[in-house]
């Protein structure tokens, strides 16, 4: 069964410790494992994502593909080599329109039961999820950012997230949680929620930073999660 990696985001980040994805590539048990990157969440500027995540591996042993093109063939045969599939922040939106409407989530789904690495930051990390907080329509007024939406997803994990939980103004998601009957977490930036079955752990760059459950069973309590501990959900968070 497929591990799945969600990473908050990225902000002031030292790439030379990118602990989270030294700790993917070890997931895989290989010497040099491949590492597919989607770089489509991006749009306005695919490049910056494509030189952001080349800098950020750049010290890891592993072989790294771009996806360039929608081409359901190529999509398939790259997933076949892959051991990692990586998507790269930008808009969720954007992101869930270009795989169902080019019917990538199709294909994406047919891995789900093997052994490989599902992850993404920030809104490659939403896509994985039933549905989760993105900012394509927020703006800044006041001093403060306003009209985060919550964005529907491809569904493959039965939960929502919030990326970039560490920003104040993010607090709306505490409150927009209990519209959903599923369990969520807030994701601040430079930590990773992994998620393995019904067992899920985190893994921190930033130390002051933290990943936070809200328990559907208990009312959507805001529950810090520790690094080190490896917690047991009592259902599976897959769909």
């Amino acid at each position: 069964m497929a591990i799945f990696a969600l990473i908050g985001g990225r902000s002031n980040l030292d790439v030379s410790k990118n602990l989270i994805e030294q700790k993917i590539i070890s997931l895989t048990k290989k010497e040099k494992p491949n590492v597919l990157f989607c770089p489509f969440a991006a749009t306005n500027d695919i490049n910056k994502s494509v030189l952001k995540f080349n800098a950020l591996i750049q010290n890891l042993s592993c072989n790294v593909r771009i996806m360039k093109s929608y081409d359901l063939d190529d999509f398939s045969n790259d997933l076949d080599w892959a051991d990692i599939f990586y998507v790269g922040g930008g808009h969720c939106d954007d992101l869930v329109e270009i795989f169902k409407n080019n019917k990538l989530d199709i294909i994406l789904s047919k891995y789900l039961s093997s052994s490989k690495i599902f992850c993404g930051v920030s809104a490659g990390a939403m896509l994985y999820t039933k549905s989760s907080m993105g900012d394509k329509y927020a703006y800044y007024d006041n001093s403060h950012m306003w009209n985060y939406k919550m964005v529907e997803c491809l569904g493959y994990l039965n939960i929502t997230i919030c990326p970039h939980y560490n920003n104040e103004d993010l607090i709306c998601y505490n409150d927009m949680v209990k519209k959903y009957s599923l369990n969520s977490f807030g994701i601040e930036d430079n930590t990773c929620l992994f998620i393995d079955g019904n067992k899920y752990y985190i893994i921190k760059e930033n130390k002051t930073n933290s990943v936070y459950f809200f328990d559907k069973e208990k009312d959507y309590q805001m529950i810090p999660l520790y690094e080190g501990e490896i917690y047991e959900a009592n259902c599976c968070f897959r769909s």
